[in-house]
Formats: structure tokens, sequence, C-alpha cells
């Protein structure tokens, strides 16, 4: 039985999910962020998903742009999740990886569990980096396109995504 990552949810339009972001055939109603720490700028370093609602924690330190999904859900912590991303300035964008660790999960309903854990790569680019908006895109898993048992994805695509500051 295949099944993507339980990071992944179903596209929009036919689109993969980018890495560390779930494209949504419907906006999600994000709940109010948690207070973000501010940057000795005295800028927040949180930059919330539009598209999944995720949040990172960014650090852009000279040609290096690094970021880390914070706010993850109690279930994903216990199984030490996470989403850290490194890009390198290359002309007028960043680009580099997600590094992912997620609990990949099969069934549905009473019947769903955990049937892996499974790492990945996932390429990343960041075209637009500003103080009060993040664009990018990034590699993703098609939907339906993973196998939790050997953790290999059996077609990816590229997603775009947005990020804004977290208030």
């Amino acid at each position: 039985m295949m099944a993507a990552c339980s990071h992944s949810s179903e596209p929009a339009a036919g689109k993969p999910a980018a890495a560390g972001q779930a494209a949504r055939a419907v906006q999600p109603s994000c709940a109010p962020p948690a207070e973000a720490a501010a940057s000795s700028t005295g800028q927040s370093n949180i930059w919330q998903s539009e598209t999944t609602c995720k949040e990172y924690r960014v650090v852009i330190k000279g040609d290096r742009l690094v970021a880390d999904w914070v706010n993850l859900p109690p279930v994903a912590a216990q199984h030490g999740s996470y989403i850290h991303t490194v890009c390198k300035r290359e002309g007028s964008k960043w680009v580099g990886t997600a590094s992912i660790f997620m609990a990949c999960t099969i069934g549905k309903g009473a019947q769903e569990h955990i049937a892996n854990t499974c790492h990945l790569r996932m390429k990343m680019e960041f075209d637009t980096v500003t103080s009060n908006l993040i664009v990018g895109r990034g590699e993703g898993i098609v939907p339906g396109k993973f196998d939790c048992r050997t953790c290999k994805a059996l077609e990816t695509g590229w997603a775009d995504f947005k990020w804004v500051p977290v208030k």
C-alpha cells in the first residue's frame, strides 16, 4: 500500500506538495500563530506558510538562509519530526535543500498507523526574501506517490509557496 508522508496533503490544482509545504485545495484557516521571538533588529524571524500554516524560524547570515519548522504538532514532535532547510545565495535567489524526517502513516480512521519514519531531501528555492514576504518553490511528493515501507518518492514535482512574518 502506498501513502504520502503525513506532512503532505492534497495539493491544489493537481500540483505536488512542496517540501514542507502541503498545498491544499482550500486555503486553510490558520490558528493564531504563537508569539514570535524577535531578532536583534526587532523584526520577527518566525514566518508562517499561507499554504500549510506551518511556522518556520528563518535566519539569514551572509550568503546562507536556514529555515526550521517550529510549530510541530505534539505527535510529530514525539517522533522527532523536523524540516531543516539550508540554502545558499545564487544570483538573485536562494537555492538548497530541505532535510525532512517525518512519520509516514498508512490506513484511514481507526486503521491509520505509522508504517515507518522516513528521511527525505527535497530541493528548495526562495525567489523573494524581504522583510514582509518570502516567496519560493519546493520539490514535493505527488500525493499517493510515496512508498512508506521503503521511504521512496515514486513521483515528485514543484509547488509554489508564500510565507509571511508572524507579528
